[in-house]
Order: structure tokens, then sequence, then C-alpha cells
């Protein structure tokens, strides 16, 4: 097994519960890591025997821009659900979301969520 990662995928986003967050919007990064196997498509270098991660890419930032949520939970499970239908060949695939503007009191970077799904039990 091999991983994959794309780290730090940028969007602006209008997820969050206050109204003020699904009306101004603010900005979160995204983490994948997919495990899938990788001994094949080493030997063959075919992109059709691995996971493009182009692809992968395409389609997350697809479904974020065109999903709003009030939970960062959710964004994470829609997320996985999305990878476990279109990406057959991963095994494993866990998804960080770091939210930047949370309008909470303290001081703080960001928060992040956080989830590993393995899709072949």
């Amino acid at each position: 097994m091999g991983k994959i990662r794309i780290q730090n995928l940028k969007f602006y986003t209008y997820n969050g519960v206050l109204p003020e967050e699904k009306k101004l919007g603010q900005p979160i990064a995204i983490d994948l890591e997919l495990t899938v196997p990788i001994e094949n498509p080493g030997r063959t270098d075919q992109v059709g025997d691995t996971v493009s991660y182009a692809e992968v890419n395409a389609q997350v930032a697809e479904f974020v821009k065109s999903h709003s949520y009030n939970l960062m939970e959710s964004l994470v499970v829609g997320i996985l659900d999305l990878i476990e239908k279109l990406f057959d060949k991963v095994e494993v695939a866990t998804v960080k979301i770091r939210k930047f503007s949370v309008p909470m009191a303290g001081i703080y970077d960001y928060i992040e969520i956080e989830e590993t799904r393995n899709f072949k039990k």
C-alpha cells in the first residue's frame, strides 16, 4: 500500500452555524490522504492503474464549492462519501479540514476536523 497526499487545498466557503458565516463566508483548507495499492501502477507507469490526484482534486473542489453545511463534520463526511463513491482503488481515506475564521473567543490559528474511513473492510 502507498499514500497519496494532497495538502492544503484552499477554498472560500459559506459553511457555519451562524448567519454571518453563511453570508460572509470564510476560508478553509483541506488535506487528503488516500491509501492505495501502488505496486502495479509503479510498474506499469499508467495513470489508469492508480488514483489520479488531479481528478480527486477536481471532484473535491466541485463538491466543496457546491455544498454548504452548518458543521465542518458534515463537510468531512460528505467528502469521504464522495471519495468512496468515485474512487474504487482507494482503500482508506483521511480528510482534514481547517477553518480559520471561527466566531469564538480566544487566540488560536484554526480549528481542525479529521476523520479516517476504511472502505475495504
